[in-house]
């Protein structure tokens, strides 16, 4: 026996299709997520955009600290620094105190370095130093011997007390390194002459030589000598 369905009248079409949306709507307000349930993996990547995040919304607090590198940041945006241990470069510096290691005059490191020590003093007729000419010497044991140096601002001093041979007629006591002459021309100084009288002492820049001009040559201080060094 053949049962014939017949078509359902468009009152019952209504009423399922109410009954439809009535059901789904009810499951879509039971449904609740609960706190704290949504993390990085429920997020699909690049779901997050610039425009679904409210300005103000993420503050020092939100970002992890040193996640954030020289690219992340627009340098044009940041203000005065004030304060930076190191820089390599700085368009503007009020107070930058220099830093390392102190060179030239200077010794020591910043930002309190030191005025380096002047060189030590170079013997006349020392190992590897000028040597007197024959008619001169130091005056002997008590007297400061006769020497040169060069301080840090490339000023050269000379020392010691030197005399002449009773017989000698020589001008030039000895001769200085290449590197010591003085700045242009003869330069002449005053010398301590023997017992207390007036002596002259010359340094010629042509040949760095140090002359005796005037003066009792049983003594003459070289102490008093110094110049600029070319």
């Amino acid at each position: 026996m053949r049962v014939r369905i017949g078509r359902p009248s468009p009152a019952l079409v209504v009423a399922v299709i109410a009954l439809i949306v009535a059901l789904g709507g009810t499951g879509y307000a039971a449904i609740r997520l609960p706190a704290n349930s949504v993390g990085t993996k429920q997020l699909r990547n690049g779901s997050v955009t610039h425009s679904k995040v409210k300005t103000g919304a993420i503050n020092s607090a939100g970002v992890k600290n040193k996640s954030l590198t020289g690219a992340d940041i627009n340098l044009k945006k940041l203000g005065t620094v004030p304060r930076a241990t190191s820089a390599s470069r700085a368009v503007v510096a009020g107070a930058a105190p220099p830093m390392g290691r102190a060179g030239g005059q200077l010794t020591g490191v910043y930002p309190n370095p030191g005025i380096a020590q002047a060189e030590p003093v170079r013997l006349i007729g020392a190992a590897g130093q000028p040597v007197f000419d024959p008619q001169w010497s130091n005056v002997g044991p008590g007297f400061t011997p006769a020497g040169f140096y060069k301080d840090p601002f490339g000023t050269v001093h000379l020392q010691g007390d030197v005399k002449r041979t009773p017989t000698g007629t020589d001008a030039v006591m000895f001769f200085l390194p290449q590197a010591y002459c003085p700045t242009g021309g003869i330069a002449d100084f005053p010398a301590y002459g023997d017992g207390g009288t007036a002596a002259g002492v010359a340094v010629r820049s042509t040949d760095c030589a140090v002359v005796y001009v005037a003066g009792k040559t049983t003594f003459i201080g070289l102490g008093a000598v110094s110049f600029r060094a070319g």
